[in-house]
């Protein structure tokens, strides 16, 4: 079945432009949760092409959000909008004209994604407290309007492209798995565990004549001094100086270090 016919973006955001110009702020509500559902069919019709080269580990966890932002790190081609033509014109040279359309994949940007699926999130819920012992009231039509406006565009995509020679490593830190395209790695380049918890920096190894590539992890490991529990920092923690907290007791610790200063002679 077509990743098209399960997920059918185009009824979610219908239903939505339909709540949306009713004047019953409830129907707003659910306006919302269609869009969202229209964001979630989007993203997961991309998924659902490349499953089987993407383990379930890692796409049962997903978020929309994560999942494009995930999908960009292995490869940027096939999280963002694409349109692919061909020409049946026998030349050496890219013809200029007689080019026929195969379609179109249009992904929204992480960051839309992220901001968006949000905030239409909040509307989901009651009114906190202090809110609504203000009165305040949530102006939900006029400020989901845009975010509907905005998936028109998204819902023309009629195209997705797969992912390829995806391999599977996993996080020292966390213990999550993560993927990365074989064709995108280069020795000696960095990237970050898909944890988004996490976050630990690795550093891409190839082996020139076996072209096998291995990830080197530069961590620290110390006791809790409450529990005794085996705490691995990854490096960037220790360098930023960032807090980070025993798996077992979850007692919090901060890096802490000896800093001195040496004066630069001055060139003559």
């Amino acid at each position: 079945m077509s990743v098209f016919s399960l997920y059918k973006k185009e009824t979610h955001l219908q239903r939505a432009v339909l709540l949306l110009d009713s004047e019953n702020t409830t129907d707003h509500v659910y306006a919302c949760l269609e869009l969202r559902f229209c964001i979630e069919a989007i993203v997961y019709q991309k998924l659902l092409h490349g499953i089987k080269n993407i383990p379930s580990s890692i796409v049962e966890t997903w978020q929309p959000q994560k999942a494009i932002k995930m999908l960009s790190e292995i490869d940027e081609l096939t999280s963002g909008d694409c349109k692919i033509e061909f020409n049946l014109t026998k030349t050496d040279t890219p013809p200029n004209d007689g080019w026929l359309s195969l379609g179109e994949q249009k992904i929204p940007p992480v960051k839309w994604l992220a901001k968006n699926y949000n905030k239409l999130g909040n509307f989901l819920h009651l009114v906190e407290p202090k809110k609504a012992q203000n009165k305040e009231v949530r102006e939900i039509k006029e400020t989901i309007s845009p975010i509907a406006e905005q998936l028109k565009e998204y819902v023309k995509g009629n195209l997705v492209l797969t992912i390829n020679n995806i391999e599977i490593n996993q996080c020292p830190v966390c213990h999550q798995d993560f993927a990365f395209a074989t064709n995108n790695v280069k020795h000696g380049h960095t990237r970050k565990c898909s944890n988004f918890k996490c976050g630990a920096l690795f550093t891409a190894n190839i082996n020139s004549p076996s072209k096998k590539i291995t990830f080197t992890f530069k961590t620290y490991d110390i006791a809790c001094q409450k529990c005794d529990q085996t705490i691995v920092i990854p490096e960037e923690k220790i360098r930023n100086l960032d807090k980070f907290s025993c798996s077992k007791c979850h007692s919090q610790y901060i890096p802490r270090g000896e800093y001195g200063f040496a004066l630069l002679q001055n060139e003559s």
